[in-house]
C-alpha cells in the first residue's frame, strides 16, 4: 500500500490538557493491513513552569494481544516551551539488530522503528513541578500505509 492510499488515525485529538497525569492512555487505533506509520506530535501551546514536562508516547500491541510495547517516546516538552512539531516513523519491515527490553519506556527522543502491532495507542504524562497551572495543547495523529 502506498501513502497515496494511506489512512489517517487520531490517537489524541487537539485539546488542552490541564491535569497532571501519569500514563494517560488513549483509545487504540487498528493499523489494518498497513506496514508503515508516520506519527505526528503537534504541540501548539504550553503554559506552565520550566519544570513542568509533557511526555508523549506511542505504544504498539504485541503479538500476544495483551502487552503494549513502547515504540516511540517523543522529546520532552518543557512547561514554558514553545510550540513544536515532531515526526516519527514505524516500519513493519525494519529489523532489530539485537534483542531489546520491553519492560520500560524508551528514553525521551527515542524511536524503535522495528516495533509493529495490529493496534497502536497514544499515551502521555503531564508532570507538575509543583506550581500548578500547567497545561499542554497538543494532538497526536498517524498516517498508515
Amino acid at each position: 500500500m502506498s501513502f497515496a492510499q494511506a489512512e489517517q488515525g487520531v490517537l489524541f485529538p487537539s485539546a488542552t490538557r490541564v491535569v497532571a497525569v501519569a500514563n494517560q492512555g488513549g483509545t487504540a487505533v487498528t493499523t489494518r493491513a498497513a506496514a508503515r506509520a508516520v506519527v505526528e506530535l503537534d504541540v501548539t501551546a504550553m503554559a506552565g513552569a520550566a519544570g513542568d514536562v509533557l511526555n508523549v508516547f506511542v505504544d504498539v500491541l504485541a503479538p500476544d494481544g495483551a502487552t503494549w510495547l513502547n515504540a516511540i517516546h517523543f522529546p520532552q516538552v518543557a512547561g514554558n516551551g514553545a510550540a513544536q512539531k515532531h515526526y516519527a516513523v514505524l516500519d513493519a519491515t525494519a529489523v532489530a539488530a539485537t534483542t531489546f527490553d520491553v519492560t520500560a519506556d524508551c528514553n525521551a527522543g527515542v524511536t524503535k522503528p522495528y516495533l509493529w502491532g495490529q493496534q497502536m495507542r497514544g499515551r502521555y504524562t503531564l508532570v507538575n513541578a509543583g506550581g500548578g497551572g500547567q497545561s499542554a495543547t497538543f494532538s497526536l495523529k498517524m498516517l498508515t500505509a
